[in-house]
């Protein structure tokens, strides 16, 4: 076999060679056929700049310009001697008499416009070179042979050539067929020149032609010196049989019956012309037998040296394969099932617990802070610690559960049971494998101590193929790892509804911040004592065409998790910029607008240098902003935090804690960070009435507030009763459902609580 399949290699690169040294060969001959048409053109193109420099010298001169003038300028031209030129001049009939006479004293007294006959208007040859023209001979005479062409030409005002012609000029020896060629083109003087001259209304002062033969084009442009190419050329602008001039009178009509010429096109001064070239079949190359074989030979060689280790060869691979297959299917580290394998193990498993009507429970181990070890030990240390957690993993579970690796720092165990309804017996199993698995190690005389979190799903309920239930199983430990890691987690249903939706909101919420779909409303904060608007903050709504309304609370955390909170957060200071400016514009008292700014935004080392550049661009007095931030910041990066909240401050923004009492709540902040206002989360405001913790918590939050200078605004108000005691704790600023509702940027110039603050400003 592999004898064969070499030889064919070798028959196919010597038909290769074959077929691209034919190609090659053909490519010559086109190339050789469009350089032949090219040379063609080239000359005809030179003919007509002939044409153009006695057109230009027509029209650049006032004097009458004489015969002797004529012939010594076309000389200078360096034409062939072949090629003849002539000038007709156009003549009304009512200036006839004075051309004849003008005429007459140049040329001769036989000097006359023939044929004889009265006409409205006269084109007779006046100059020509070589001087054996029948000078006066008019070619617009209804006489002349040409007078089609010659119209065609006066009306163009450009190069025409004619058809050939079976005309001889004078000197020519007489041509039995269809030779020679024209070039006509029209002369038009411009109005300036026109004075003293012959010009019909447009300008018309006559036509400039160059004449020459066929073979005078062919010479000139070297073809009739190429022996080793024969061609044909033809005029095909009319339809009917083609007058053809070949290389060589000898070439036999047989010649071009077949197909192996080459055939181009060229248009030229509105005619086109067909030009058929090929080799002489003494010149045309032939393909090098020898080239071709020589490939065929190497490759019948190198097949027998082939064949003759193919045994050995096998041998080896199979061995090798053998070798590989372990490999992928054992996990070198671990001893333990590779991915791919368990996956395998996995869905077959599947199907025969469905035929057999038995449940089967997937367990992915993750275990906690892995990374940790793996940056202060090394890879070497994880790697000893990973294979020591497999060993403890193979001990506690039983004997025919199916273990496998997953790479990085996750497991994979499968377990079956008979009764699907009885989770006691695997969720002890799961604690008791959390347990074993979170006992020290001694690796490289280093004791390590690690824990691990556990996903379980379990199959049909949660996947009908193994792919799907390992996914769910992964949602299942991350849900395990956010619980508080070391403990384990059982996929549900609602769980991958929720990763779905999760998925569906971030994609929405990119669309709708790339095509600002989301709005920016705005609800007041009221002085609880004067009920007077004192500031407003800027609060997020989004209605999605395919999600719907979307609330904060569900898309601002996805928001921060993907980060997409950073563009969203730029937009939201912006967008508050802007709406600051345009209610300055309507004339509106704007109260200072409140901007809740996340920890991802304030980490950026360019947030202030943006922050500046926005104040800048949009002319707002910084006063007019205040920035709430969590306290989850100052816990996070607390010493970078407070220089950038001193910075702030120096511009005149006011800052506030937002949702103060549900974190860390450090007094500390307070002391030594410059806020102006605490907000006491809703959370408290929302029981202040039902619940005295809640009403003594906040009390002791506003009076503390009070000692260090700090204003205190309680969000989520919704009654009287809770405004009252608010009153009688001291707080100064209320904000909530019982005011007033966000409001749209447009809502602000009919909102009564605006209204009010603009009306008390003007007094």
């Amino acid at each position: 076999m592999i004898f064969l399949i070499v030889l064919l290699c070798g028959v196919f690169s010597s038909l290769g060679i074959y077929f691209e040294s034919a190609n090659h060969i053909e490519r010559d001959e086109k190339f050789s056929s469009m350089a032949f048409t090219r040379q063609l053109d080239d000359e005809l193109q030179k003919y007509s700049s002939y044409a153009s420099a006695i057109a230009s010298l027509m029209q650049s001169t006032r004097e009458q310009i004489t015969p002797e003038h004529f012939a010594h300028f076309t000389q200078g031209l360096s034409a062939p001697s072949s090629i003849g030129f002539y000038f007709a001049q156009y003549v009304p009939n009512n200036k006839r008499t004075e051309y004849e006479s003008s005429q007459k004293n140049i040329l001769g007294n036989d000097f006359t416009i023939h044929p004889e006959g009265d006409r409205k208007e006269y084109l007779p040859i006046a100059l020509g070179y070589p001087d054996k023209l029948s000078y006066g001979s008019d070619i617009l005479s209804p006489l002349h042979k040409y007078l089609g062409a010659v119209k065609a030409s006066r009306s163009s005002l450009t190069y025409t050539l004619s058809e050939p012609m079976i005309v001889s000029f004078p000197g020519w020896a007489e041509s039995a067929f269809s030779d020679t060629l024209v070039i006509r083109l029209p002369v038009y003087l411009p109005v300036g020149l026109r004075a003293g001259k012959m010009t019909d209304p447009s300008g018309f002062h006559g036509i400039v032609g160059v004449y020459f033969r066929v073979g005078t084009l062919l010479n000139s442009s070297g073809a009739l010196n190429s022996q080793d190419l024969l061609y044909r050329i033809a005029d095909v602008t009319s339809k009917g049989d083609p007058v053809w001039f070949s290389s060589s009178a000898n070439v036999a009509e047989t010649t071009w019956n077949d197909d192996e010429y080459n055939t181009d096109y060229l248009s030229f001064a509105g005619r086109q012309w067909r030009i058929d070239t090929l080799y002489s079949a003494d010149a045309r190359p032939n393909v090098s037998w020898g080239y071709v074989i020589s490939p065929f030979v190497f490759f019948m060689v190198l097949a027998c040296i082939l064949a003759f280790y193919t045994r050995k060869l096998s041998l080896i691979y199979h061995s090798a394969l053998a070798a590989a297959t372990q490999r992928l299917e054992v996990d070198e580290l671990t001893g333990l099932l590779s991915r791919y394998r368990v996956q395998q193990v996995l869905d077959e498993l599947m199907a025969d617990c469905q035929k057999e009507d038995k449940w089967l429970a997937t367990l992915v181990l993750d275990l906690d802070h892995f990374k940790t070890i793996n940056d202060a030990f090394g890879h070497e240390v994880g790697d000893k610690l990973l294979a020591k957690v497999a060993q403890r993993l193979t001990a506690s579970l039983p004997n025919e559960a199916i273990i496998g690796y997953l790479g990085g720092d996750a497991f994979l165990a499968i377990v079956t049971e008979d009764d699907a309804q009885d989770t006691v017996k695997l969720k002890e199993l799961v604690k008791e494998v959390i347990l074993q698995i979170s006992q020290s190690y001694f690796v490289d005389s280093r004791t390590l101590n690690i824990g691990c979190s556990i996903g379980v799903a379990l199959a049909p309920d949660f996947g009908a193929d193994a792919v799907t239930l390992i996914k769910n199983a992964d949602m299942a430990v991350y849900q395990a790892k956010n619980s508080g890691r070391a403990t384990y987690h059982f996929y549900d249903g609602e769980m991958g509804k929720k990763l779905v939706r999760n998925v569906r909101i971030e994609s929405r919420l990119r669309h709708a911040l790339a095509n600002e779909e989301i709005e920016l409303h705005f609800q007041p904060k009221v002085d609880i004592v004067t009920e007077r608007c004192v500031g407003m903050e800027a609060l997020l709504r989004w209605n999605d065409e395919e999600l719907g309304a979307v609330s904060p609370a569900e898309f601002i955390p996805l928001a921060e998790q993907t980060g997409i909170i950073l563009p969203l957060g730029e937009w939201v200071i912006e967008q508050a910029l802007r709406h600051i400016v345009e209610w300055q514009e309507q004339g509106i008292c704007v109260p200072p607008i409140a901007i809740n700014c996340s920890a991802a935004q304030l980490k950026r080392v360019d947030f202030l240098p943006k922050l500046l550049d926005l104040l800048d661009r949009y002319k707002v007095d910084p006063g007019l902003l205040e920035i709430e931030v969590t306290e989850s910041i100052l816990i996070e990066d607390a010493e970078g935090c407070a220089e950038l909240l001193r910075q702030i401050s120096r511009l005149g923004i006011k800052l506030a804690i937002d949702d103060f009492g549900t974190g860390y709540s450090s007094l500390s902040y307070l002391k030594d960070l410059p806020f102006d206002y605490i907000k006491i989360d809703q959370v408290f405001i929302r029981d202040i009435i039902e619940d005295h913790n809640h009403a003594a918590l906040t009390h002791a939050i506003i009076v503390l507030s009070h000692n260090l200078n700090l204003k205190v605004i309680a969000e989520g108000i919704t009654n009287i009763d809770q405004l009252i005691m608010l009153q009688e704790f001291g707080c100064d600023i209320g904000q909530g459902y019982f005011f007033s509702k966000a409001l749209g940027a447009n809502s602000m110039g009919t909102d009564p609580m605006i209204l009010a603050l603009n009306q008390q400003d003007s007094l």
